[in-house]
């Protein structure tokens, strides 16, 4: 979806008020089992009724494979679709099979063996013959037997069709030169092979000082898993795994069906008794890899093939690269390419995403370690998302990461903007990762996606929704509903809230979407360094240590391909790319670049008095061109990576046009800044500390200040200020729209949250509590200084009641505090709903209430956790805490006097 262009300012309150889809949550919905009419209707129903506004319908692994894409599934397939048309919902295809786009569930490979993925191993041997054994799949070990079911037919990996692609005499030592390198592919032959190895020899002698290295490729018997270098394989994967959907959908698209979901499309990550050398996994292999690397790199495939395996050189960093970009080039193509081919043929976008390595993590290769993302469609992210027609991004877990930042730079580059962020949850009380966090409040993930949003998220898509919530007494993962990736957020007691989250959200990133994000430092995304030097060369955590540093200083920042700084313009002191403006720009570790277009931009913008920053490692080589026509550009240069101290005198050194906000706290408030058409400002800040942040704003001499609430969509005025004082409670979040003024203003204004009350008089409420786990149950007494969980309801999991015949000592306005609350809250009086509140602070206006005797009733919906964990090994050492753990109190809301 592009940035809104144009939309008037009663447009722009319109759509804050009542945002479309593209802001409000999505989710997947997990489908274990095939559906019958009163589930999708129900289900659906609910979805909308709490604030959803589209569906990704998802076949989880506890639905039989054989039920995937059958007659009665597609049926319920389209049942579903319609009605979520019915309701104003909106639907994407999740186009797989549990996950790993391509396979369609197995069939893709179902009578077409030779479209199964295809690897290229390597050994190396101090004599004519070599072995290729012990090939085993880590990465999907560690997930499980059942997945390892699901992937793997009969649940082993056995091979094929192996077939020597390559073979090398070179030095037992280092070498230095290519010409070390001798080919001797034609006397060398596979000698013997089963399903599980290989035997490889040479006809020739290998000398005491050489070493012989065999490169072999094999086909997978028993994968599911498709060649994504093949382009077949993508047309054979829509034959049978998209085109069904649009068909038995027909009129449904592309309205309410707008769009195809891929989901990280990846082939297994290989190791085997003899890896060795750079790359940290096996490599996808087709007939066209050879022609296309050679194409690439100028020199013969094999030699290509060593220097991708161990240094050769000084040519091995560009003939590193450009072997991987040649095999990322493939991949894209035959993939992604054909996919959109098929969704522009049939009106729907393209979007989805693809394995990200720094997923949970600022680091660009912190998240998935154990892997060699080279050897996916996981490097080339900038490149990728150009097939895409909306970009989308996933996240791990409930902390800031890069994810989304790195989602809102490639759509940037692409004309584009913002992206759709999937956010799942991962075990923390257990290493079975798939156990999930039933113990997830509403406010742990409301607060993530507030922080999403400030990263550059347009949508929150939730993985996931459940059909079932699973079984008891059986802990098995991902095969039980309940432990595959939980929670199911309908399941938990406090889902009924979620619609106060779901509007909140959507507000907040349409009032994002019109401005152009502040962003005065780019950081360049060293493609070529991460292709030529792997995983764990320092680029990857330089480029992590810039990143946090940076937000946690407030200074937005955005990441920038090679190929945008090339096309760049200067203007003044800044450098103008991906239609963003930048003081400085960043080169984390950089080694290697594509060619000097960029260095000759970045020179014009350091003669014009830019800042380039450098850390870690200086640039070595270029994959076109000579480095010794280029100096170091770098006006300042890290040996490290960044430290605090040193990036704020580096930051204090440039000029941030716009509002300036300031910390009077010490902790600094999470905040997003950008300028609309026309010169005014918006400004987002959210407090996701323990304790209050009071900071300052203040805009040229004087300015306006509009606040919007995202709560319930009003917005309204201030005074004119010379500057604003603001005090964020936890977890408020304020969404302000500035604009200078000539008026004559004031010089100090404040905004508060709080309602002005009287603590003098606060009355606690601290005895006389009752307690039943729902109305219908009898009352027993209870404390509200620990949770229910101690008081004799340890596997109580839902909405909790708690009551107090009150007595109210004179008439006034009051205000119920309720300081600790476990996690969502309802309060009535006598029967009468006053509010409902999900996340911190607990206070509730209850409004005029006479002198006189009240019943005060607080229900209180606690997490899944304690129920579904119980019996099982994740429940941990303790319980999930639940209800109220302080004493609620009353205030007045007028003073005395």
């Amino acid at each position: 979806m592009e940035q809104i262009k144009g939309t008037t300012d009663t447009e722009g309150r319109g759509l804050f008020l009542d945002p479309t889809h593209k802001f409000r949550p999505s989710a997947y919905w997990f489908w274990h089992s095939i559906p019958d009419e009163e589930t999708c209707r129900r289900q659906l129903a609910d979805f909308k009724a709490r604030g959803l506004g589209t569906i990704l319908i998802q076949a989880r692994i506890a639905l039989p494979r054989e039920d995937y894409m059958s007659d009665a599934y597609l049926a319920a397939y389209r049942l579903a679709i319609g009605v979520a048309a019915q309701l104003g919902l909106k639907a994407a295809i999740y186009d797989d099979y549990n996950w790993i786009s391509g396979h369609a569930g197995g069939r893709t490979v179902e009578g077409r063996d030779e479209l199964r993925e295809r690897h290229l191993f390597w050994s190396s041997s101090k004599d004519s013959k070599g072995t290729i054994s012990g090939i085993h799949a880590p990465f999907t070990e560690r997930m499980g037997p059942e997945i390892f079911r699901w992937q793997y037919e009969g649940s082993k990996v056995e091979w094929c069709e192996w077939t020597l692609e390559a073979a090398l005499l070179h030095p037992a030592g280092a070498i230095t030169d290519l010409n070390q390198i001798t080919d001797v592919t034609k006397a060398v032959r596979i000698a013997a092979s089963d399903p599980v190895s290989c035997r490889f020899e040479y006809d020739g002698a290998v000398q005491a000082d050489q070493t012989l290295t065999a490169f072999v490729s094999a086909r997978s018997m028993t994968s599911r898993l498709i060649n994504y270098l093949m382009p077949e394989a993508a047309a054979r994967f829509i034959e049978v795994g998209l085109r069904p959907f649009t068909e038995v959908l027909d009129d449904l698209v592309p309205d309410p069906l707008g769009s195809i979901f891929y989901d990280q499309p990846a082939a297994g990550f290989y190791r085997w008794d003899q890896i060795e050398g750079n790359p940290g996994n096996s490599l996808l292999f087709s007939s066209k890899l050879s022609e296309s690397v050679a194409t690439r790199t100028c020199v013969p495939f094999p030699l290509s093939l060593m220097a991708v395996l161990r240094d050769v050189g000084e040519p091995t960093r560009r003939l590193r690269a450009q072997f991987y970009a040649a095999y990322a080039s493939l991949m894209n193509e035959a993939f992604f390419g054909t996919l959109r081919n098929f969704a522009e043929r049939n009106g729907i976008a393209l979007t989805g995403h693809e394995i990200l390595p720094h997923i949970s993590s600022w680091s660009l290769n912190g998240g998935f370690t154990s892997i060699d993302p080279r050897v996916a469609p996981a490097v080339d992210f900038f490149g990728i998302d150009g097939f895409r027609h909306e970009t989308a991004v996933d996240s791990n877990n409930f902390d800031p990461q890069l994810a989304p930042k790195l989602g809102d730079s490639v759509a940037r580059s692409n004309g584009r903007s913002r992206c759709v962020v999937e956010t799942y949850a991962s075990a923390l009380r257990t290493p079975v990762r798939a156990a999930g966090q039933w113990e997830l409040t509403l406010e742990t993930m409301r607060a993530q996606a507030v922080r999403l949003h400030c990263l550059g998220m347009r949508q929150f898509l939730w993985h996931g929704v459940y059909q079932t919530d699973g079984r008891s007494g059986d802990p098995t993962p991902f095969a039980n509903p309940r432990f595959d990736y939980g929670p199911g957020i309908n399941f938990e007691p406090w889902w009924k809230y979620h619609d106060i989250f779901a509007q909140e959200s959507a507000r907040i990133s349409t009032f994002i979407e019109l401005a152009v994000p502040r962003t005065p430092v780019a950081i360049l995304y060293p493609l070529h360094t991460a292709w030529a030097e792997g995983p764990r060369h320092s680029h990857a955590h330089h480029v992590g240590a810039w990143c946090e540093h940076l937000l946690a200083l407030g200074y937005d920042f955005m990441l920038v391909s090679e190929s945008d700084t090339a096309n760049a313009e200067i203007d003044g002191d800044r450098i103008v790319a991906s239609g963003l403006a930048f003081q400085a720009v960043v080169l984390p570790s950089v080694t290697v670049l594509e060619s000097g277009a960029a260095l000759v931009t970045l020179a014009r913008f350091k003669d014009a008095g830019g800042s380039i920053w450098s850390s870690g490692d200086r640039l070595l080589s270029l994959c076109e061109g000579s480095i010794e026509a280029f100096t170091d550009l770098a006006t300042t240069h890290l040996p490290g990576p960044p430290e605090r101290r040193t990036m704020e005198e580096l930051l204090a050194a440039i000029a941030v046009p716009g509002p300036q906000i300031r910390s009077l706290s010490g902790a600094k408030p999470w905040q997003w800044v950008g300028e609309e058409p026309g010169g005014r400002w918006r400004v987002v800040l959210f407090n996701d500390a323990a304790k209050t942040i009071r900071c300052e704003i203040s805009l040229g001499k004087g300015f306006i200040c509009e606040v919007w609430s995202p709560a319930d969509g009003t917005a309204h005025s201030t005074s004119a200020y010379g500057y604003l004082t603001i005090a964020l409670e936890p977890q408020e979040v304020r969404c302000l729209r500035l604009y200078e003024t000539d008026e004559p203003v004031e010089t100090q204004g404040h905004l508060r949250s709080p309602p002005a009350f009287d603590d003098k008089r606060a009355v606690v409420l601290g005895e006389g509590w009752t307690f039943a786990p729902d109305a219908d149950a009898a009352f027993i007494p209870i404390s509200v200084l620990k949770g229910w969980e101690e008081q004799g309801f340890a596997a109580f999991s839902g909405t909790g009641i708690y009551r107090l015949d009150m007595g109210i000592a004179a008439d006034d306005d009051w205000i119920l505090q309720i300081p600790e609350a476990h996690t969502a809250v309802t309060v009535r009086i006598d029967g009468r709903e006053v509010g409902r509140r999900a996340w911190r602070p607990y206070r509730f206006v209850l409004g005029h209430l006479r002198k006189g005797a009240y019943e005060l009733e607080i229900a209180v919906s606690n997490t899944a956790a304690n129920r579904y964990y119980n019996h099982t090994p994740y429940l941990g050492s303790t319980r999930d805490t639940s209800g109220l753990t302080a004493a609620p109190f009353l205030v007045p809301l007028t003073r005395e006097g």
